[in-house]
């Protein structure tokens, strides 16, 4: 295929819009002038209809009025008078009722127009002599028998004979009527036909100039311009070539350029998640070692302190005021010695290096529940099975944080501890009944004792045990902190 060089006319496409929309007006106009004159030929037909079939009715109706008047004289004492007589006031009344309206243009008791032209208004004018004599002199005898006047009377024999001499002129005007009402409908019929051909001659004719003048120089523009697309296209395919070639170049530089600042971050992250468990790992290991001075040094050096005192007690004078001095000094050291077993345990409890973290958790919410005064519950299946130090410590510590948080912040008086051992993980669940609070306001003050520092703490601990942490506070609605931590395949 050729393709002319010429550049595309510009505004082709406003000349092709502008005679597309011409023909399509004139093709919509013509159609709808063509559906409006159908429909006119059709309403007209419908009528036309009617209007012969009622004209063709005038005649039998006029024939059975003479029919009547005839039996009526002829059976002047029979038991069918009165059905005679009813016959005759219907075929009367609507025999007057349908000349009328035949004449006069409209039959308003059938709501039908009557298109009347000069001819049969002038053979309506012919028949009306006749039609107004029939019905002059059938009214005369029709009243003469209701008043009980014989039909055998001679001027009841006048109208008879006056009905039957007009009736048979009747009756030859009204078959010209009918006929001339048949050929003008035939005329209407085929003028609508005349009409409806021209009608398709026109819009054929619209449709060849649309086809000469639109269509072909559209078809004639279009494959100039597919010829311009193609050979653009030819152009783009070698530039998206040598574009894909380059975007490849650097799809892999900056693949590898992801993976180097991936593995960059993820070293980062490793040795800042390491150096964060050593630094854990060297405040446990502190933790454990001031717990063990306290517990081997003040707490031997205060029980030592408790049995000199008790010594003493024998050895002092048994006044009031010496033994009330004696008593308060048992009991400040009884505290002393108390507060210290309490910071030892909270610092590293000897449990849960002997016994594991199921023991531990269960005498850490037991000591809760006997110094904050509230219920605290404690459920597990763990079978005592020994994890890792620091996923032990990690999860004795978050639960300890997380009821300390309940019992001071929190105002909790009922707290539910789970530790539940999982296929893959173990999870530990503590939920309060406190008020609660909006997680999403809660912001972490720098160097400031708080809940938001002590869920910070948590989320950091989790982290390094590689596990997920899940809070869900409301106000007014209590607090939940769940922890999954992955178990090692063996």
């Amino acid at each position: 295929m050729t393709y002319r060089s010429k550049n595309a006319d510009p505004n082709i496409a406003r000349k092709i819009t502008r005679l597309y929309l011409l023909a399509l007006t004139a093709v919509a106009l013509l159609s709808v002038g063509g559906q409006v004159l159908v429909q006119r030929s059709l309403q007209s037909q419908l009528s036309d209809s009617k209007v012969i079939n009622i004209a063709g009715r005038q005649r039998m109706l006029s024939q059975k009025i003479c029919k009547t008047v005839l039996l009526l004289g002829n059976h002047p004492d029979s038991l069918n008078i009165s059905t005679y007589l009813a016959d005759l006031d219907d075929a009367l009344e609507l025999w007057s009722k349908s000349h009328q309206g035949l004449k006069n243009g409209y039959l308003d008791y059938v709501a039908t127009p009557v298109t009347n032209s000069d001819t049969i208004a002038e053979m309506f004018a012919q028949i009306d002599p006749y039609f107004r004599a029939i019905l002059f002199n059938t009214i005369q005898i029709r009243d003469s028998y209701k008043a009980g006047t014989p039909l055998a009377s001679a001027a009841n024999i006048s109208s008879v004979n006056t009905i039957l001499a007009n009736e048979r002129a009747y009756l030859q005007g009204m078959n010209q009527i009918v006929f001339q009402y048949d050929a003008e409908a035939n005329l209407r019929v085929h003028d609508s036909q005349q009409m409806e051909m021209i009608l398709l001659f026109c819009t054929l004719g619209v449709l060849l100039l649309e086809g000469l003048f639109i269509f072909r120089p559209a078809v004639n523009q279009i494959q100039h311009t597919i010829g311009l697309l193609i050979q653009s296209e030819q152009r783009t395919q070698r530039v998206n070539e040598e574009l894909v070639h380059v975007n490849k170049s650097l799809e892999e530089t900056k693949e590898a350029l992801v993976e180097a600042t991936s593995q960059k971050y993820q070293q980062e992250m490793s040795e800042q998640k390491l150096r964060s468990a050593y630094l854990v790992e060297g405040q446990e290991e502190e933790r454990k070692r001031v717990a063990r001075d306290i517990h081997d040094g003040l707490g031997q050096m205060l029980t030592a302190l408790k049995f000199g005192i008790e010594k003493i007690g024998d050895s002092v004078t048994d006044t009031p005021t010496a033994q009330q001095n004696l008593a308060d000094l048992r009991n400040l050291v009884s505290q002393t010695i108390a507060e210290a077993r309490t910071i030892s345990f909270n610092l590293m409890p000897a449990v849960l290096s002997d016994f594991g973290i199921s023991s531990a958790l269960k005498l850490l919410t037991a000591q809760v529940a006997a110094n904050a005064g509230i219920h605290v519950a404690f459920k597990t299946n763990w079978n005592g099975e020994r994890l890792e130090k620091n996923i032990e410590i990690g999860l004795y510590r978050v639960c300890q944080e997380a009821l300390h948080n309940a019992v001071k912040y929190a105002g909790a008086k009922e707290v539910a501890v789970e530790l539940l051992g999982k296929k893959k993980y173990i999870q530990l669940k503590i939920a309060d009944k406190g008020r609660g609070f909006d997680y999403n306001k809660l912001v972490v003050q720098p160097h400031q004792a708080g809940p938001a520092h002590g869920i910070s703490n948590m989320k950091a601990r989790v982290d390094m045990m590689n596990g997920q942490i899940n809070i869900t506070a409301r106000p007014g609605k209590g607090t939940q902190i769940q922890v999954k931590i992955p178990l090692n395949d063996n």
